[in-house]
């Protein structure tokens, strides 16, 4: 008997994405994006969702990709909710939902870059491409420990009673 996954699709530089649809708080158009003085270079800003202050993550960034051509579109919001906090990943566009059968769950693929290859849980062969699934829970992680580094960097270069010699 299958067992269908539901998985909200996106598209980013030429890969076909995914976020299991239950992660995936809402999708918005684009939105104003707030600068934030000195964060690490993935943090495009910041978003008032609803009242709500969002951290938009630049997803092409994130994922070592090209940055977008200056003709591109502006990048869609998929808002994704790990336990109360909230985080927007920008994306070039979004997809279908979409029901896989989870029997055609693989690993990602070796050709997935290795630096990136453990943000995604695996990928399915569709019939006309493939669809990279990415785990939110590790990649939020990773995005908080990136950005945290450089925070705490940046605090200790600017403290002039920090004990560099």
């Amino acid at each position: 008997m299958a067992q269908l996954e539901k998985i909200c699709t996106f598209h980013l530089d030429g890969l076909y994405l995914g976020i299991d649809v239950n992660e995936v708080h809402e999708v918005l158009p684009t939105q104003t994006l707030t600068p934030v003085p000195l964060a690490h270079p993935i943090v495009a800003g910041l978003i008032n969702m609803r009242g709500q202050i969002v951290v938009a993550i630049d997803f092409r960034r994130f994922l070592r990709r090209q940055a977008p051509s200056v003709d591109q579109r502006q990048p869609i919001n998929v808002i994704v909710r790990n336990g109360t906090n909230c985080m927007s990943l920008l994306v070039d566009d979004i997809g279908d939902v979409i029901e896989v059968d989870s029997r055609l769950f693989t690993k990602p693929p070796d050709t997935t870059a290795t630096e990136t290859r453990s943000l995604f849980r695996g990928a399915y062969q569709l019939p006309s491409q493939l669809l990279l699934v990415f785990d939110t829970l590790r990649a939020i992680e990773a995005i908080v420990s990136q950005a945290t580094s450089r925070m705490l960097q940046s605090g200790h270069e600017s403290n002039p009673h920090s004990d560099r010699r």
